[in-house]
């Protein structure tokens, strides 16, 4: 039916229920007329790129429609909508089609946060569509390490902090007349640039058949891939060139101090325990606040002979949730099975001493180069900017060592 607009003089003069039906009505009307104003602005631009086509090409006009329906889509965190992409970003799209080459920006995931105890203040998007083959297959596993780690966010281009690094002295009682104690206090400023991971997916429309699909790589395979790299720079980055350094570069040995020869046949749990109290006593300088140890990650294999065939004096199993390799989670120390630490090798930390900040957040952006369009394919183009980095006086909130070696230290002799 078509709509008939009313003047304010007739709107005055409807009854409740008939104003809600025009209202209604309305709301349809315009969308569909704003909707109407984009495709004849795309039609507008596409057009003169129609004409000058490679007679082989198919129609790009055509291919850009086929794309805008796979990506018009939401999901529970906002997903993507092209439509909302177009509207505020036509003059650019126009652009970007009349040169046969560029990016828009079609996805921003939300910032990973922590809140002082560790809790994640940001839940991760949600992965939406599971119908897309290529990728539908491709199981990412997940280090469980970020939200472990201090996360945070920063606007500067440059992260600059203070620390107060105490050398000596303490309040003290001091008789009438006496000479008051000096604390020393030093203050040292540092700073710490941004780190960027990127990645290009190059698609073709053939495989991206159904409307999930799109929103699949984007959101579920390249972000869980993002994180994967982030992860692995977070424990083993090497802290030359280009890359932050990573929480095992930090790590120390092992000091057994006070728990020399003090364990008589220790287990694997001796020694997690061990590295435990190691950073907990730990001071830089004295009524520090001590470390929180909160993981241990040792080899799948070390994994496998202490926790998952690990059996009482009655043959059942010690820790059952380690049965299928999940984590275990004791006091608080969650213990993770991670396949990039060396059997033999375990590292113990304190991850709330290690700093993630995103300086510019995971996003996507779609974009076409050189002959793509005429390949029928486009260009999913993933990045994030972050800081990564440790305090100086955080240094010793990190343990790895291996196994063999804790255990000697502490066997009672």
């Amino acid at each position: 039916m078509k709509f008939e607009k009313k003047s304010l003089e007739e709107i005055s003069k409807m009854t409740a229920e008939e104003k809600e039906t025009y209202f209604a009505a309305k709301e349809t009307h315009d969308t569909a007329v704003r909707n109407k104003e984009i495709a004849d602005a795309l039609k507008v631009a596409l057009d003169p790129i129609k004409e000058t086509a490679a007679q082989d090409a198919t129609d790009i006009g055509e291919r850009f429609n086929i794309l805008e329906a796979k990506l018009n889509t939401t999901g529970a965190d906002g997903g993507i909508d092209i439509r909302k992409t177009i509207e505020d970003n036509i003059d650019e799209i126009k652009s970007v089609f009349k040169a046969g080459h560029g990016t828009v920006e079609i996805y921003k995931a939300p910032a990973l946060q922590t809140t002082a105890n560790g809790t994640l203040a940001t839940a991760l998007p949600t992965a939406v569509g599971t119908m897309l083959a290529p990728v539908s297959d491709v199981n990412l596993r997940d280090m469980g390490i970020l939200p472990l780690v201090r996360n945070g966010k920063s606007s500067n281009p440059v992260y600059v902090y203070t620390e107060v690094v105490p050398k000596e002295g303490d309040f003290a009682v001091v008789a009438e007349g006496g000479v008051k104690p000096l604390i020393d206090l030093q203050w040292v400023s540092r700073s710490e640039t941004p780190k960027k991971i990127a990645a290009v997916e190059k698609l073709t429309e053939e495989v991206i058949t159904d409307v999930e699909g799109l929103e699949d790589v984007v959101r579920n395979f390249l972000f869980k891939k993002h994180n994967l790299k982030k992860s692995k720079l977070v424990l083993f980055g090497t802290g030359t060139g280009t890359d932050p350094k990573g929480a095992t570069v930090y790590g120390r040995t092992f000091v057994a101090g006070a728990m020399a020869a003090k364990v008589t046949a220790p287990t694997i749990m001796d020694v997690i325990n061990a590295a435990v109290t190691d950073i907990f006593t730990t001071h830089n300088f004295q009524d520090e606040t001590p470390y929180m140890p909160n993981v241990a990650m040792i080899n799948p294999i070390d994994f496998f002979i202490n926790f998952v065939s690990a059996k009482d004096y009655q043959g059942n199993p010690l820790y059952p949730s380690a049965s299928l390799f999940n984590k275990v989670v004791i006091g608080g120390m969650t213990i993770i099975p991670e396949e990039s630490i060396p059997a033999g090798k375990i590292f113990v930390a304190d991850l709330s001493k290690y700093n993630v900040l995103d300086y510019v957040g995971y996003s996507v952006r779609i974009g076409w180069e050189n002959d793509d369009m005429r390949r029928n394919q486009f260009m999913l183009i993933a990045e994030s900017r972050f800081f990564q980095f440790v305090k100086k006086a955080d240094e010793l909130a990190f343990i790895y060592d291996d196994i063999a070696t804790i255990k000697t230290a502490i066997t009672k002799v």
